[in-house]
This record gives C-alpha cells, structure tokens and sequence, in this order.
C-alpha cells in the first residue's frame, strides 16, 4: 500500500512538472502569436500611410500643374492688357 501511495506521489508529480512546462510552452505560443498580429497591424497602417502620401503627393503636383497653368493664362492676360492700354 505504501508503495503505490509513493508511486502516485511520483507520478502526480511528474504530470504537475509536465503541465507547468505545456502551459509555458503554450503561453509563448500564444504570446508569438499576438506578437505577430501586432507587427501585422503595424505593416498594414505603414502600407496605408505610404497610400495616402502617395495620393497626397499626386494632389499636390495636379495643384502645381494647374497653378502653373493659372500663371501662364494671367501672363497672357497681362500682355495683352499691356498691349491694350
């Protein structure tokens, strides 16, 4: 009887050393993943910053365009209203 009190003992204690170690394991598995999605979130916002500057920058040379264009039609203007007065 004393025998196998003494080998439940062991063997309880080796399913606790067991258990411990297989919830680490799975807490660093579960850690790495959120890891992962984060630097996945992290990449997707960079993705739509570079997006959006990129639409911002193509804004900003369709202003210059038509600014330029708004400067070419006011010098006409004005040599014409040169020539006129």
């Amino acid at each position: 009887m004393a025998d196998d009190t003494y080998l439940y003992s062991v063997f309880w204690f080796v399913v606790l050393i067991v258990s411990v170690f297989a919830m680490q394991m799975i807490s660093n598995v579960v850690k790495a993943r959120a890891k992962m999605a984060e630097e996945d979130g992290y990449r997707q916002l960079a993705e739509r910053a570079v997006m959006a500057l990129e639409h911002q920058t193509d804004s900003i040379n369709a202003l210059r365009n038509d600014l330029s264009a708004a400067r070419a039609s006011l010098a006409n203007v004005e040599k014409i209203l040169k020539q006129v007065g």
